[in-house]
Order: C-alpha cells, then sequence, then structure tokens
C-alpha cells in the first residue's frame, strides 16, 4: 500500500524468509559458521545444536548453511519433527529420493538399507546430512533413533551428521539425564542471540536499501524505540517496521516517526506506550528509593575498591584441589580479576582494568579477542585457556585438565572441577585471547594483511611462502579448521592462525 508513495521497488519487512533481503549480524555470521564447521570438521559426525528465540533468524540461518555446504554433500531437511521413528525414517528416504520398494514400514530394513547408501555415498567422497528444524517439538522415542542413526559408520569414521535447529526448550531438552548419550555426542553448539540497538539500526537501514528507498525513512530514534518495543527480534522489528511505514503513509508523513512507532506497536505487539501510570506521589518515592538504592550500592563499591585482590600467581607446580560434581563455582574472582589474571598468561607485566562481559578495546589491552559460542571440544582443539561466561555473568579462566576434571582459576586458587559441574552454570558462550597484529585492519586481502598472512603461513608450514602461495594456503587452512573457505581472515581465521603460529599459553595437561 505504501511503496509507491515511498517510491520502494519491493516490500522491505515481509516476514517470509527471502535471501535477497538477508542481513548477516556478527550473531548470524558466527551460527552460520558454527554449523560449518560443526559438520566438516567439529569432531566427526554427530550432532550440532542451534537454538535462539522464535524470530531471531533460525530458518534464515539453516537456509544459508544449506547453500554453502559443498557440492559433495547429501542433505536432508525435516521441517516437523512431530512424527515417529518410522515417519523420520520416511521423511529421510523422501528428502534423499530412495525408493521404498519392499522395505516400507519395516524400520529395521530401512535402517539397513539407508546404510547401504550411506556406505556407496562414503565410498563416492560425499557427505550426508540431516537437518531437523523445530527441533525442540522431536518425540523422545524419534531422538532416540537419530541417536541410533550415527552409529551407523565405518571403521574410520561415522556415516551421518545431524543437525537440530531449535528453540531455547531444545536446550532444556538435552540435559535431561536420559537423554545424555546423546547430548554427549553433540559436537558444536550455539545459540542465536537477537539484534543489539547498533544491530536493529543496520538491519532496518540494509533492507530498505534492497527496496530501494531514497533517504532515510527511520531516525536513529526511532531504530532505537524500535529496538525497545522488539528486543531486536528480526521477525517483529519487520512486523512493526511495516506498520509504523504504514501510518506513515496515511499521516501523508515523508519519514517515519517516533509517533508511528508508538502507534504500530499498540496495534501490532499489543504495547501501551503510555507511562507505567504512577501517580506523582508514587513516582516521587520511587526516585527516593532509587536514589538510596545507587547511594548504598556507591558506598560498597567505593569500600571494595579500597581493597587490593591479588590473583594468585599461577604456575607449573601449583597444587590443585579436587573438585566434585556437587561443587558450585561460587568463589570465582570479580570480572576484572579474571581478565587480568587471562592477561598476565600472555603478558604479565601488562595492566587491564576491564570487567566487562564483552571484549576489551585492542588498544587497552594489546590483544585480539573473540567472543565465541562452542562447547568443550571446540576448546580442547584450541589448546589455549579462555574464559567461560557463566549464567550468573562471572567469568571462570578455564587454563587445563587434570585427571578427568578441568583447572580453573578461583579466589583459593587454581581448582579442579568435573565437566558436569561446569556445564550446569555455562550455556557455550567463551572469550578467547591472541596476540593482536597491526596488519589486521579489515576483512578482506589487503597488501598488509596479506603479509602478515604470509610470514604466519612460513612460520606454521616451516618454509617459505610467496604472496601467491599463501593466499592460496590462507583457502586451504580454513578448510582444515573447520572455518568458512572464503579467503578472507575474519576474526574467527585471525584467531586460528594465531593461536597457531604465536608462543602463548597452552592448556595444562596434568
Amino acid at each position: 500500500m505504501y511503496l509507491e508513495y515511498f517510491h520502494l521497488t519491493q516490500a522491505p519487512f515481509s516476514i517470509t524468509p527471502d535471501p535477497e533481503f538477508v542481513y548477516l549480524s556478527e550473531k548470524h555470521q558466527e551460527s552460520l559458521a558454527h554449523l560449518v564447521y560443526g559438520v566438516t570438521r567439529g569432531g566427526g559426525a554427530g550432532f550440532v545444536q542451534l537454538t535462539g528465540e522464535v524470530g531471531t533468524g533460525k530458518t534464515t540461518i539453516s537456509r544459508l548453511f544449506l547453500q554453502k555446504l559443498p557440492e559433495d554433500t547429501q542433505a536432508a531437511l525435516i521441517l516437523n519433527p512431530i512424527i515417529t521413528p518410522l515417519e523420520l525414517l520416511e521423511n529421510i528416504y523422501k528428502e534423499f529420493k530412495l525408493p521404498l520398494k519392499g522395505v516400507e514400514g519395516q524400520l529395521n530394513a530401512m535402517i539397513d538399507r539407508l546404510n547401504q547408501h550411506l556406505l556407496e555415498w562414503y565410498e563416492q567422497g560425499k557427505n550426508t546430512i540431516v537437518i531437523i528444524d523445530e527441533a525442540q517439538n522431536i518425540p523422545r522415542d524419534t531422538l532416540e533413533q537419530l541417536r541410533l542413526l550415527t552409529n551407523l559408520e565405518t571403521s574410520q569414521q561415522k556415516l551421518l551428521q545431524i543437525v537440530l535447529i531449535g528453540q531455547p526448550e531444545l536446550k532444556t531438552t538435552m540435559q535431561r539425564r536420559d537423554l545424555r548419550q546423546l547430548s554427549q555426542r553433540i559436537t558444536s553448539r550455539f545459540h542465536l542471540q537477537a539484534l543489539s540497538v547498533t544491530e536493529t539500526q543496520a538491519y532496518i537501514a540494509h533492507r530498505l536499501s534492497i527496496a530501494g528507498v531514497e533517504h532515510p525513512l527511520f531516525s536513529v530514534g526511532c531504530c532505537q524505540k524500535i529496538h525497545a518495543f522488539t528486543g531486536g527480534t528480526p521477525r517483529l522489528i519487520n512486523t512493526l517496521c511495516d506498520r509504523a511505514m504504514l501510518a506513515a503513509f496515511v499521516d501523508e508523513s515523508d519519514v517515519v516517526k517516533i509517533k508511528h512507532v508508538k502507534q504500530a506497536a499498540k496495534e501490532v505487539l499489543g504495547i501501551e506506550t503510555k507511562p507505567l501510570g504512577l501517580s506523582k506521589g508514587m513516582l516521587a518515592s520511587v526516585l527516593v528509593i532509587l536514589a538510596i538504592a545507587f547511594f548504598q550500592l556507591w558506598q560498597v563499591n567505593a569500600v571494595v575498591q579500597e581493597k587490593v585482590f591479588e590473583v594468585p600467581a599461577v604456575s607449573n607446580t601449583q597444587k590443585t584441589k579436587d573438585v566434585h560434581d556437587e561443587v558450585e563455582l561460587t568463589q570465582t574472582p570479580n570480572n576484572s580479576h579474571s581478565w587480568q589474571a587471562y592477561l598476565n598468561l600472555w603478558h604479565p607485566d601488562e595492566h587491564l582494568n576491564w570487567n566487562q562481559n564483552q571484549c576489551p578495546d585492542s588498544a587497552d589491552s594489546g590483544m585480539s579477542c573473540l567472543r565465541r559460542q562452542g562447547n568443550f571440544n571446540q576448546i580442547t582443539r584450541l589448546n589455549t585457556p579462555v574464559l567461560l561466561e557463566l549464567s550468573n555473568q562471572k567469568l571462570l579462566l578455564l587454563q587445563g585438565f587434570k585427571d578427568g576434571h578441568w583447572l580453573a582459576l578461583t579466589s583459593s586458587g587454581l581448582q579442579a572441577f568435573s565437566q558436569e559441574a561446569i556445564e550446569k552454570n555455562w550455556f557455550g558462550t567463551y572469550f578467547v585471547l591472541w596476540p593482536l597484529a597491526e596488519e589486521l585492519i579489515g576483512d578482506t586481502m589487503s597488501e598488509n594483511i596479506a603479509a602478515w598472512v604470509q610470514s604466519v603461513a612460513a612460520v606454521i608450514e616451516n618454509r617459505p611462502f610467496t604472496a601467491e602461495q599463501s593466499q592460496a594456503w590462507v583457502v586451504e587452512f580454513q578448510q582444515n579448521n573447520g572455518l568458512l573457505a572464503d579467503g578472507i581472515v575474519g576474526n574467527e581465521t585471525q584467531m586460528a592462525l594465531a593461536l597457531q603460529a604465536y608462543q602463548g599459553p597452552k592448556l595444562k595437561k596434568q
């Protein structure tokens, strides 16, 4: 209705997935990389798990994932997971275009024939993947059948990879004790989060530019208001922007105003945009309470800052304390000291004043940093200490393992925790530091970046490289390390290269 009025070539905020309008935030790029990593070099065939709230873009990511799969990959996409084990096999047969004649309705016979086809594809050098959307709805018996399918294998490797995509309830399901065998086979986990305020603004601008916008329609203030109403959920952003543009059209306005956004929020989200309805007296009381609370917090902070907290020195000879599953992670140093302890592993003489649950500025730390989503298998392969972000927002410095337990820094020194104990308090987010290279100033192979890659390749391979050889080597390196093999030296590739080339701290193995 408003397309001609705003001189647009197509609807910019349709809620149906359209590859032309895809906007990949850093979170979406990372989730896509995790999927590709999980089914290539993610520790062998098994399960890969992607979760996210409704409307955050999981379906879009799954479609892009299918597009990025190598040509030698057989992929089956199952959109309705509320099926029996027999129906699961029938769906897989249908997706792979396999004949059911002679085995229809016979579960064991269907599995045997599927195994034969998997072996044939394996001999042809093909990978086989089953992707299940809305996986939080899979019945218990069907989940068990999926687990059994991953038992199909040769003497060298498994033949089938399962990708589970679902809402956050899927994470809860996988924590059930009766599903622990399946959960242990998940080689990669990623939880897709909503867009930030800045990403929301970029998302709106991107979709409008694709639709042919001639001038900015949404101000920064409008974008901030949209983020406040939607929480950064792309599907809700689309719905709200679409209705706000309609309101602006009806109002004969050249741009979308905050009043149009508020009107749209009320109409499509049922959100009242009026103040909370507090009387002047009640509002005054609330302000007094907040002022008192702020003053008390300021006093406590002042007292804390007067005390000096010394981060325990960690050495190869430090004695560790065995901690069992029932131990809670309650003695973690505050975040600023966890960051300082982490930096000390790389640069003992440097000081870092940072306590946030995000990467510090490289100018302050002298290090590059990446916030990742993953699991212990990935951390083990990185073979470098990392900072785990626990569910209570505290940071735990993971430094190694001993006798089946992970070694982590607490206020009492280095202690050993069972993996199960940590997983109960950790949803997969962690931070990785590596030395900062000034040449890495962008995501393309500039001359400076190419020179850095050339020198790093020479260190890793212990032989000289020409500039042309190093560019081709980057793609090969990415393939061998489960990265997107696009030749772009982004954060993930920078990290992998630096951790292999530089002599930094490794995970202790006692």
